[in-house]
């Protein structure tokens, strides 16, 4: 029992501490951001990072220092990073679009529907439970009009209109609350964080350069092999990159 407290008071202690110096090492790099001082604001930011922590403020923070900083493709991963854990966040949007406005790929979208809820981020707004409840209602509902249908003669038109509403709601309920379950589960999606990247149509060293890509260009990745990476563009063109010129969001 004494040993078991005791492990539990250490453990605390060690909590408190390296909360305690994650706070001092925080407000050092607010300190240089102030001071106009990015690079060590980076520094700072990603050295709470790297020790595991993380949130929307502090991906947001990091976001403002790299575009400060006039690092635009890290500045995006970072902003990207933030909105997919607070998507409606207005200031994460908004910066967001700045950096975005500076990236010099201009790539058309030719996604279906699901996956641009993906790219605008509403996916992540979504509690995907609150969906599997409103599908197993509209279940419910759906059950309970068959089983009118069969043995009611009178408004057949009118149920059957009503289950047809309630097949639709089941199905796209079903789709939307999976989808943002998959995609607040995922990392499907990364940052060019390199100033200029080849795209390749196998990938091998010398492989024939498709075209090149720029810092802050959002692909979907695919597969890597080996220090490849099979990445996606919006307009649907697919290519060889290499692994260590993109960041997962």
């Amino acid at each position: 029992m004494y040993k078991s407290f005791l492990l539990i008071l250490i453990i605390c202690i060690q909590y408190t501490f390296a909360a305690d110096n994650n706070n001092v090492i925080l407000k050092k790099a607010e300190d240089h951001y102030k001071s106009k001082n990015y690079t060590s604001a980076i520094q700072e930011y990603n050295s709470i990072i790297n020790k595991g922590y993380y949130s929307y403020q502090l991906y947001y923070n990091l976001g403002n220092a790299y575009f400060k900083n006039n690092e635009i493709g890290k500045s995006i991963l970072y902003y990207e990073k933030a909105k997919k854990l607070n998507a409606s966040d207005a200031d994460i949007n908004y910066n967001l679009s700045l950096a975005y406005a500076k990236t010099i790929d201009k790539i058309d979208t030719k996604d279906n529907f699901f996956i641009e809820l993906t790219h605008t981020g509403f996916l992540n707004t979504i509690n995907p439970n609150s969906f599997a409840y409103l599908s197993i209602i509209f279940s419910i509902i759906f059950t309970l009009i068959v089983t009118l249908l069969l043995y009611v003669s009178k408004y057949r038109k009118l149920l059957i209109a009503i289950a047809g509403v309630s097949l639709t709601a089941i199905i796209t309920t079903y789709i939307i609350g999976s989808s943002a379950l998959k995609s607040q589960a995922s990392s499907d999606f990364a940052v060019v964080t390199v100033k200029q990247t080849k795209v390749s149509n196998e990938p091998i060293q010398n492989a024939v350069t498709k075209f090149n890509l720029h810092e802050g260009t959002k692909v979907k990745v695919l597969q890597t092999v080996e220090n490849f990476t099979l990445i996606k563009l919006d307009n649907g063109v697919e290519g060889w990159v290499d692994a260590n010129a993109i960041e997962l969001i």
